[in-house]
């Protein structure tokens, strides 16, 4: 399934990029550098690092209702929503960005703020991009215990749906390392191919799962 996805991401941005540079023609410039908004549809607890060891990974198949430690919420859907101001013209001329990424089954969501660097190739039509910020989450620091004793047999169940479908991400405050390849179809618009990482490398305590996220960002320049 991921590798069926990544092939797919891959193939929209080939079409893109052609379509983008047959509009654009030779002589276009790159676009002048303004504020942009972008939305996207990311998936949720992808089994993918481009700065691991290895770039994909596949988990053996699980029997229903089992899970690993930390991989309780992965296959669903965030949507994303993210603004970035235009470079500032310090420290490489970074764009300070601020991002909500909302997930859809009603897992964790990130609310982050940071800086992301830019550059940008054949006059301006495909840029790589990399950022970092510091993410709060509205999910768990740990989820509850439903195996605490002197509890009800309600609420060790309730707290048993918790434990199988949230993870427990060991603080509330995690670090957002980010990546994107971006394709300009126009001036004005363009679409990337974008990662999403959030831990905070066992500095707040051990429990640290971490969880890394890939979709596709359409992204509007604002002005003129």
């Amino acid at each position: 399934m991921i590798r069926l996805q990544k092939g797919v991401l891959g193939a929209v941005l080939a079409f893109v990029s052609t379509t983008a540079m047959a509009q654009a023609g030779p002589e276009t410039a790159p676009p002048s550098e303004t504020a942009e908004v972008a939305v996207g549809v990311l998936h949720h607890g992808t089994n993918f690092h481009p700065l691991g060891s290895r770039l994909m990974f596949d988990l053996p198949d699980l029997l229903p209702g089992e899970f690993y430690e930390g991989s309780e919420e992965d296959g669903t859907v965030d949507v994303q929503i993210a603004y970035r101001t235009a470079p500032l013209r310090i420290l490489l001329k970074p764009r300070l960005t601020a991002k909500a990424q909302i997930n859809t089954a009603g897992r964790t969501s990130f609310f982050s703020a940071g800086a992301e660097w830019r550059q940008h190739i054949l006059r301006g039509r495909v840029y790589g991009q990399a950022g970092i910020g510091v993410t709060v989450i509205d999910g768990y620091r740990f989820t509850p215990d439903p195996f605490e004793p002197d509890i009800s047999n309600h609420e060790a169940w309730r707290r048993y749906e918790i434990y199988r479908r949230r993870t427990s991400f060991g603080s509330k405050i995690l670090f957002n390392p980010n990546a994107s390849i971006g394709v300009r179809l126009d001036r004005r618009w363009a679409v990337e191919l974008a990662w999403e990482h959030f831990s905070h490398r066992r500095i707040f305590s051990d429990t640290n799962p971490g969880i890394d996220n890939v979709g596709i960002r359409i992204v509007r320049r604002l002005g003129r």
